[in-house]
C-alpha cells in the first residue's frame, strides 16, 4: 500500500473553463495552468523524497480544500466559519478535484499516467483556521496490484 500525501500552499483553486482563440482553438486559461504547476511540482517534491515511481494502478484521492475566510466578513462570521457552521460556496469541489487530477497526472507522471485511473474519491471544503494558511491537502493512495 502507498499513500502520498502533499500541501499545496494557497488559496485552492477550480478548474477553469476552457478558452477560445478567434480561430477556434481551445486552451487553459493561465491562471488554472499555473495551477496545475503547483500541484505537479507538489506532488514531484513527495514523490521523490518517498523514493516511489508513478504508478498503473488505480489509486483513492483524499482532498480537503482548506479555504480563506474573507477579511471583510465579522467577528462573529469569521467564528461562524472557522467552526464550521459555514460552509465555503466557491469554487465548487469538482474543479478543485478537475485542477488536482489534471496537476498529478501526465506521460511522466508524476503519481498517476491518466485520471481515469482514479477509482473513488474523497472530497471536501473546509475555512481554514484564522491563524493557519488556506492550502489543498492530498493523499494519494493505492494497493500495489495489477495496473489499470
Amino acid at each position: 500500500m502507498y499513500d502520498i500525501d502533499f500541501e499545496v500552499m494557497g488559496q485552492p483553486i477550480g478548474k477553469g473553463r476552457p478558452r477560445f482563440t478567434k480561430s477556434g482553438h481551445t486552451y487553459t486559461p493561465e491562471k488554472t495552468r499555473e495551477y496545475e504547476r503547483r500541484i505537479r511540482a507538489a506532488a514531484w517534491k513527495r514523490m521523490q523524497q518517498l523514493k516511489v515511481e508513478p504508478t498503473l494502478c488505480h489509486v483513492h484521492i483524499d482532498l480537503i480544500a482548506y479555504m480563506q475566510i474573507p477579511k471583510s466578513w465579522s467577528k462573529r462570521k469569521k467564528l461562524q466559519a472557522e467552526c464550521g457552521i459555514i460552509k465555503p460556496k466557491m469554487p465548487d469541489i469538482d474543479n478543485i478535484l478537475k485542477a488536482l487530477c489534471d496537476g498529478i497526472q501526465g506521460p511522466i507522471g508524476p503519481i498517476i499516467y491518466n485520471d481515469s485511473q482514479v477509482h473513488s474519491v474523497k472530497a471536501r471544503k473546509v475555512y481554514a483556521n484564522l491563524n493557519d494558511w488556506p492550502r489543498l491537502a492530498v493523499k494519494v493512495r493505492w494497493e500495489i496490484a495489477t495496473p489499470v
